[in-house]
Parts: C-alpha cells; structure tokens; sequence
C-alpha cells in the first residue's frame, strides 16, 4: 500500500536547480580570479585534463551530492517511517508528469556535468560518461530513499525515465558530438475554478508560494522537446520549434478524490472537473546558437537554456479542444 499517492513529492527540480546554482556559483568563482584575459582563460575548456580544475570539480561535486543527500532525507525522508526495501508502480500517477520530470532531471543534469568535466579537460568520451554516471547517481539516491520509506516505495518507471534522460543526452553527444533536440521545461500560469475547495486543496498541494507553486504544481508544467525544424523550415539557427506536453485538473496522483483531516472523502465529479492532457506546438529559441562572443554570456545563456522561452503557443486537449495561447 502507497499511504501518500494523493500529494505530489518534490519535485526534480528541487534537486536540478540545486546543482544549476552550484555551477553559477563555479562561474562567480571564476570571475573573480585575475585579469579579463585570465578570466576567459578560466571558463575555457582545457586542451587537456587539468589538475587544478579536476579537483575543484571533484570536490564541488562531492560536496553537492552529500548535501544533496544530507539534505533530501532531512526535507523530505525525516518525518516518514522506513521499512523494508520494496516498489510499487505509480506509472499513470498525475498523468506521466512525474515520469517527465525525471526523464527531464536525467537529461539537464546529464548535460550540465558533461559541461563541468569537459573544463576540466577530459575527453568528449569520458566527459559523457560521466555526465550520465553522476546524473544516475544523484537521481538513483532518491529511488533508494524511496524503496525504504513506507510513504512510497522503489519505482521502477522513476528508474526507467532516469535512464531515459540520461540515455537522450548521451546518445546525441556521442553520435552528433551536440544536442540536436533539447528537452526543457516551463510553467506558465494556469487558470483554476475559484471553489473555496479547490482553492484549499491547491494549497495543500502545491503550496502557498511561487517557488513552491513551480516546481509543484503539475497543472502548470510543460516539458518541451526543442529543436530546429531545418533550414527549409526556419532558416535563422537559433529559431527552434517547440513540442510540449502538460496536463491540468490535477487534484490527486491517480483520481480527484481525497480525504480530509476529519475522515471526510471528497470526490470531484469529472463531467465538471475533469483530469486531461495537452499537446503543444510553439517556438523557442536555442540560446547556444545565438552568436555572443562574450564567452561569460555565452556561458550563461548555455545555464538558462534548460528553460524554454515563453511564445505564443497551440494547444489540443484530449477534451477536444483547440486553443490559442500568448504566452507557454
């Protein structure tokens, strides 16, 4: 039995932007050091394997991931009995947003550790296999944590959408030495029934705040998979087409329907609160194709290029429904 298939865990995120900003952190390190000339000699890749750079490289991401572990159990694990190891399958749980994030978590985190270990000179080869090796490692301690905690349990689709992400990044590196296709992610704001419950129930679930409201609510996420069309289509490179996908009238992991501290059940009748997906088409654009000379802006817009860029957008739900969005 899953005791909490009603409220959403952390989400990836959490634990994607930990490291994003540990590797801005590696770049305000670096502009601090010497001239300009000797600050683009730093943020550089190296020609070949530096000491200096592998160490700090080595110890920052040891560094990260014990208190990446220290910190997950204390956050999340602490107040939570544990058990004997065992899995459950929550496949469909909040319509496969949850298996996207950890495909997403796998591919970001794959890519971002690539980046790190080529600046500290390695080969493309190793720094590949590195990249997917430590990204595994960060997203299986959580699957671990999960198969002794009686709140969940080891999932074998979290693991498959790790590798997935992983295998994604590592396949495109290997074979095209780039990322033709990049998976990103969004949270645009979404529109909910102004209910005295539903608004009670969105807090319970996703939280108060916008940070939490983000990296939470899956009625608001979109994972897209950006790339460029082909000249023939759009002829400016840095120009990319967009395909998403998101979900809304989420209130529960499987179905909308909860029970409240008192015992009460309540059950959201689908014909006016129903549970649907959503397909996007939309533009983005590929930050690292923009030409920027400046090797700390390109160093920067190569970060932010996990997120996708807000444009106008199309949407089919399988409601039946065709709508026009501004902004996604």
């Amino acid at each position: 039995m899953r005791y909490n298939i009603n409220y959403p865990r952390q989400s990836n995120l959490l634990r994607i932007f930990f490291i994003f900003y540990l590797a801005l952190g590696l770049l305000s390190f670096a502009s601090d050091l010497g001239c300009l000339k000797a600050q683009k000699r730093w943020i550089q890749v190296a020609d070949s394997s530096h000491s200096g750079r592998v160490y700090l490289a080595a110890g920052l991401s040891a560094l990260s991931y014990s208190a990446f572990s220290v910190g997950l159990y204390h956050a999340w694990y602490k107040d939570f009995h544990t058990g004997r190891f065992r899995s459950f399958n929550d496949w469909a749980e909040w319509r496969y947003m949850d298996k996207l994030g950890h495909l997403y978590s796998g591919y970001f985190q794959s890519d971002l550790i690539y980046q790190l270990a080529r600046w500290t000179g390695q080969s493309k080869e190793t720094s590949i296999w590195t990249g997917m090796g430590v990204s595994l490692l960060f997203l299986s301690t959580v699957e671990v944590y999960d198969g002794f905690s009686r709140a969940w349990g080891f999932s074998w689709t979290d693991v498959s959408a790790n590798v997935l992400g992983v295998g994604f990044f590592g396949l495109q590196q290997a074979v095209f030495d780039r990322q033709i296709a990049s998976i990103k992610f969004s949270a645009p704001a979404t529109c909910y029934p102004m209910e005295k419950l539903i608004s009670e129930r969105r807090k319970k679930l996703f939280g108060n705040n916008m940070a939490q409201i983000v990296l939470k609510d899956y009625n608001r996420q979109i994972y897209w998979l950006s790339f460029h069309p082909g000249k023939w289509v759009s002829p400016i490179p840095w120009l990319n087409l967009a395909i998403g996908y998101g979900a809304e009238g989420l209130y529960g992991g499987f179905q909308n329907r909860w029970t409240e501290a008192d015992g009460s059940e309540i059950r959201l009748d689908p014909s006016m609160y129903p549970r649907y997906s959503q397909i996007y088409f939309s533009l983005d654009l590929n930050l690292k194709k923009i030409p920027i000379k400046n090797p700390w802006w390109r160093s920067f817009l190569s970060m932010v290029q996990v997120v996708k860029i807000p444009a106008p957008a199309l949407e089919f739900n399988t409601l039946g429904q065709i709508r026009a969005h501004w902004w996604k």
